[in-house]
């Protein structure tokens, strides 16, 4: 609705006998029993007018701003205007995660997944995502009832400048009530951290009302006993199992060096040197360019993949495109070993216990896996992945020939 500047007047207030008026502050004319006078804030900046509604003067018949006190909201306003903040009347976080997410790399598969979890959890966003859909169930009656719970505590509609860290943590508790994991709350803060911090560096906000919201997740590592045993046991059976498709016996492969399951389906032919043994990893978690030493026994499947050796590796024997769900695959991999644990990323687990067995040490370990920060090792050491990986793979060799001679 627009504002009528003859439905306000100065706004003054008295002070020592004397009527002080406000620099460009306006009040509404008339009262509302309940929410007393509107305050209008109208300057100018540079030839270009500004104009705010900055609240009322009351709240249920008590009064809560006065116009002193209007006064000083103003000039804030008007401060973060002249210091480049950008005016946030009409911004939405809905608005704002649009803007962000035109800055994001969408080759990256966490752009996509944050659009996935704002939109599920927090808003509804504008942009499309031409990602490859994962063809999923039908939500069940249960699972409906509760996303529209989650919907009602969305905030996305709402004004940046009006979300408080009160907002935020209702999105989380209700997460909490619906028994959703400590892992997918973290999830939404990986999600809105960022973008109250991308706000803030463009000037949309002069605070970041998430900093204060922090969510611990218990550790959900799995103990792996006897790991050298156990990774022999499943080397074995993948290539058993896989020994006349070197498509999946690779790709399975692949999770016994370290990689996630994201960077193995991701992984293009370029990125691979068969003359010097080594790959590069491009769609990280940490989102920097990793170089690995390529495995003996990785060359022979990779190499007798039929394919145009173009674009991504483990692309859809059907389609072309880029698998998302090797679900089935893996189930006949466990059924067959015997081993209802098992997942792409079990085996990594796998693998750094048994080269800690083998008295590979934790630096080692973190460069294998592709951490970029060795966390409780010392910070100030850099881990060189390339060099890890053909450490490691010293120690696989050991393992796997061991295995051949008994």
């Amino acid at each position: 609705m627009a504002i009528k500047l003859s439905e306000f007047r100065k706004s003054t207030y008295k002070a020592g006998g004397k009527v002080i008026e406000v620099p460009n502050l306006y009040e509404s004319i008339k009262t509302d029993p309940k929410k007393g006078r509107k305050y209008l804030a109208r300057f100018r900046i540079d030839e270009k007018i500004y104009t705010k509604i900055l609240g009322y003067s009351k709240k249920n018949g008590t009064v809560i701003l006065s116009p002193k006190d209007a006064g000083k909201l103003l000039n804030a306003y008007k401060e973060d205007l002249e210091a480049g903040y950008t005016s946030t009347d009409k911004v939405t976080l809905d608005k704002l995660f649009d803007l962000y997410f035109e800055t994001l790399d969408t080759s990256k598969q966490w752009t996509h997944k944050k659009k996935y979890i704002y939109d599920h959890y927090i808003g509804a966003s504008k942009n499309d995502d031409s990602t490859p859909k994962k063809i999923t169930r039908k939500p069940t009656e249960e699972e409906q009832k509760r996303q529209r719970i989650f919907d009602k505590k969305k905030i996305g509609k709402k004004k940046i400048e009006k979300i408080r860290e009160m907002d935020i943590q209702a999105i989380l508790n209700e997460l909490a009530k619906q028994g959703l994991s400590p892992r997918t709350r973290k999830s939404v803060m990986e999600v809105i951290n960022p973008l109250f911090k991308f706000a803030v560096t463009n000037k949309y906000l002069s605070d970041n009302p998430s900093l204060g919201i922090t969510v611990k997740v218990p550790s959900q590592k799995k103990i792996v006993t006897n790991a050298t045993d156990l990774f022999k046991k499943v080397y074995a059976g993948i290539n058993a199992y896989y020994h006349d498709n070197p498509y999946y016996r690779a790709l399975f492969l692949f999770g016994f060096t370290g990689r996630r399951k994201g960077e193995i389906l991701s992984l293009k032919w370029e990125n691979i040197d068969f003359t010097h043994n080594y790959y590069w990893i491009e769609d990280t978690k940490t989102d920097d360019q990793q170089k690995y030493q390529l495995p003996p026994y990785l060359i022979e499947p990779l190499q007798a993949i039929k394919d145009d050796r173009k674009g991504l590796v483990f692309k859809s024997p059907v389609t072309g495109k880029k698998i998302v769900n090797i679900d089935r695959q893996m189930r006949q991999l466990k059924k067959f070993l015997e081993l209802d644990t098992l997942s792409m990323h079990y085996m990594r687990n796998i693998l750094v216990s048994a080269l800690a067995e083998q008295g590979i040490e934790a630096i080692t370990l973190s460069g294998i896996l592709g951490h970029k920060d060795p966390n409780t090792i010392n910070k100030y050491l850099s881990i060189n992945h390339h060099k890890s990986s053909q450490i490691g793979l010293i120690k696989v060799d050991e393992i796997i020939e061991e295995e051949i001679i008994e």
